[in-house]
Order: structure tokens, then C-alpha cells, then sequence
């Protein structure tokens, strides 16, 4: 079967790498190459289990580190608490450590057989089943590029994102994000010394309405990730603007502030929001990763999600063997109630990412050092990983 991938992100070259050894296997990817930037991600749950079946795990482990922990700062530059990832670790039996996102790219990237056609620089403009004379269901879909060429394949398979315009041709009225009221940035830039002070645990501050994170990136760099309540600001993504960043996030600490002076003009920056799609396939189109059921960063399982998110859907097609049709709705049978957990997660952390208020705050510091009791602190872990 000729299948036709859109993305070359983590969905995209996860699925890749499952469906290349009985299909034909094109991937399509906008970007003129890997993508980098990107910001520190915890990786487990699902998507771990399924990179060891996968035989990739160590891939992605050698490039990731585990740290101590995070210490909460404020803006004075005090230390206000500490939580240990030391339980996580346990609870999660060993399965757990943290990666930067174009690192898990990476790492699929090094694993990828060479007989998937990749194929950077490739903008998908229009996808469409294609007719069969005399009616009845589709047996394939047409890919149209910018460029003008077209590819045919009997399976396409959208991994566009979070923003993708394909879910709109597999769900119609369901092509729009579902923002949760708040925006993020993020970029990694080179500063040896503070990633020497910043050592093994992530700095984030204690801070109402807007939060900065700080934490050594590996290779002498340093990754920043802030965050900010929204309201009514619309579902376009915000333009990155590096004096606007740092006017907006000044002053949350000093070592954030040090770090907030080296933005580059150009960084990541977008909303913070869900994709909900009441059907993930269409004939043969189908969504997968982010563009199907993408659970926001307050939920803390996307790069999970996509990569064993992928593998359900290879398993589901192999079971199915010609009854394509079958496999994909098998497939999200299967897959979709794990990630309405994840989403309804996320949806619950909103209200705690970024205190709306001081008593919110209190509540958070208060509850940092219940965490610390004995006992504690793995109840929590358990409750983290629960599905």
C-alpha cells in the first residue's frame, strides 16, 4: 500500500517508522529541514512503553537526561520550595526522563529506514479522495503540493500539527483550535555560565499571571520558556516579538531576567490549546498525532501521545490487512479514549499552570510543601502518571 504521511514531526516519523516495512511510505514536510527550538518535554506514559516495543527507546534515552527536580524562585531571587523528581522516576518504574523536543526528532530521524521517501521543502496546499467512476467509497486520496505536483497514495495520513487544515477535511467545522487562555514561548541560546548555575533542577517561578522557566539545555545552552494568561486574543497564532517578550516578562527573577536578555528575534510562540475532532478519519484520510487529539502542554503526554498514538495506528492497519477502512476506525476505537483522558488532564490544569491571583499562589506553595511529606510525594507521582 502507498501511504502519504503530511508532517515530519514526532507523529510523522514515528508512523514512518512502523508502517515502512510492509508499505510504501512517502513523508511530506513544509519545513526546508529538521526543526529546532523547541522546549524541555517529560517523557513517559504511553509513548515510552511503545518506543521500547518499537526498539527505539535507547535512541531517545541517550539524548535526554534526567534531572533533580524543579526550585521554585521568586522574584527576588529567593528560593520558595523544591520538588524532587526522584519519585516520578519510581513510580514510573525507570521509565522517565526529560528531552527536548527536536531531539526526539532527531532520534526518530537516526532510525528511520532508508527506503522512506522524506521529502523536506514539500507544502501540502489541498488533499482529496479520489472518485471512483460509478460512485461508492474512495480508494485512494490525492495530495496536492505548492509546487504543483500531485502524489496519489491509498492511505494519507495528516501528523500537520495542532493547526492542521486537514482535520477541517476529515471533521468539518472542527478545523479551529480550542485555545485555553493562555500563550506561550520558548528558545534555547548559548550561556555556559548560567546553565552551570542552573546544574540538574529547572528553575520556575513563583509568580501570579505569568511564569518563566530556566534549566540547562545540554552543551553549554541554556532553555527559557515563559508563559501568560490571555484573554479574547483570538485563535492566529502571535507573531514573536522579542521586546514585547521581554517587556511582558521582566522581573520574574533574576536568573529568568538573564536569560529573557539573550531572546533571539526569532522564537517559538503560540497559543496554548487543544485539537478536538468528533471523527479522525474520512475514506481514506486520516489524522494522527497533535492534528487529531493534540492535548496541549498542560497535559504533558503530546510527544507520548504521538509516538504511541502512531504505533496503534500501524498495529490497527496490519490487523486489518485490505480492509483499510476497518483498521482506521479500529484504531481510534482503540486510541481515542487515552487521549480524551490526557485532554480532560489538561483541561483540569489550566485553572493551576499560571495562579490567576496571590490566593491562588498560596494554595499552589502550600500544596508544594504537602508534597514534600513522607508518603507524599510518590501518591502524587501515581496520580501524575495515572491514565
Amino acid at each position: 500500500m502507498d501511504v502519504t504521511v503530511i508532517g515530519g514531526g514526532i507523529a510523522g516519523l514515528a508512523l514512518a517508522h512502523q508502517l515502512a516495512p510492509d508499505h510504501q511510505v512517502t513523508v511530506l514536510e513544509a519545513s526546508p529541514g529538521p526543526r529546532g527550538g523547541g522546549y524541555m518535554i517529560d517523557f513517559f506514559g504511553p509513548g515510552f512503553l511503545a518506543a521500547e516495543r518499537m526498539g527505539i527507546i535507547d535512541e531517545l534515552r541517550v539524548r535526554g537526561h534526567v534531572f533533580e527536580g524543579v526550585r521554585y524562585g521568586t522574584p527576588d531571587g529567593a528560593e520558595s520550595g523544591r520538588i524532587d523528581v526522584g519519585p516520578l522516576v519510581a513510580a514510573a518504574g525507570g521509565r522517565y526522563f526529560s528531552i527536548l523536543r527536536p531531539e526526539v526528532e532527531r532520534g526518530l530521524l537516526a532510525v528511520l529506514p532508508d527506503y522512506v521517501d522524506l521529502r523536506y521543502g514539500a507544502r501540502v496546499v489541498a488533499v482529496r479522495h479520489i472518485a471512483l467512476e460509478g460512485g461508492g467509497s474512495p480508494r485512494g486520496a490525492l495530495v496536492e503540493l505548492a509546487d504543483g505536483a500531485t502524489l496519489a497514495a491509498d492511505l494519507v495520513v495528516a501528523c500537520d500539527g495542532l493547526r492542521s487544515p486537514v482535520r477541517e477535511r476529515v471533521a468539518p467545522g472542527h478545523g479551529d483550535i480550542v485555545p485555553m487562555g493562555y500563550r506561550v514561548a520558548s528558545y534555547l541560546y548559548p550561556d555556559p555560565q548560567l546553565a552551570g548555575e542552573l546544574a540538574e533542577r529547572m528553575l520556575m517561578t513563583d509568580t501570579v499571571g505569568r511564569v518563566g522557566w530556566a534549566y540547562a539545555a545540554g552543551d553549554g545552552r541554556v532553555g527559557a520558556m515563559f508563559a501568560e494568561r490571555t484573554a479574547g486574543s483570538g485563535l492566529a497564532r502571535p507573531v514573536p516579538d522579542r521586546a514585547r517578550l521581554q517587556r511582558d516578562f521582566a522581573g520574574l527573577h533574576p536568573q529568568v531576567d538573564r536569560a529573557l536578555a539573550q531572546a533571539p528575534e526569532s522564537f517559538y510562540h503560540d497559543l496554548v490549546a487543544q485539537a478536538i475532532a468528533p471523527r479522525w478519519s474520512r475514506g481514506r484520510i486520516v489524522l494522527a498525532g497533535d492534528a487529531a487529539h493534540a492535548p496541549s502542554l498542560l497535559a504533558g503526554q503530546g510527544t507520548s501521545l504521538a509516538i504511541a498514538g502512531a504505533e496503534a495506528l500501524a498495529c490497527s492497519l496490519r490487523a486489518a490487512g485490505p480492509h483499510v477502512e476497518v483498521g482506521l476506525a479500529e484504531y481510534e476505537r482503540r486510541w481515542r479514549p487515552t487521549t480524551e483522558a490526557a485532554q480532560r488532564m489538561g483541561r483540569r490544569s489550566a485553572s493551576l499552570f499560571a495562579p490567576a491571583n496571590r490566593l491562588q499562589l498560596r494554595i499552589q506553595q502550600v500544596a508544594r510543601r504537602a508534597v514534600t511529606l513522607p508518603g507524599a510525594s510518590l501518591f502524587a507521582a501515581r496520580s501524575v502518571l495515572a491514565p
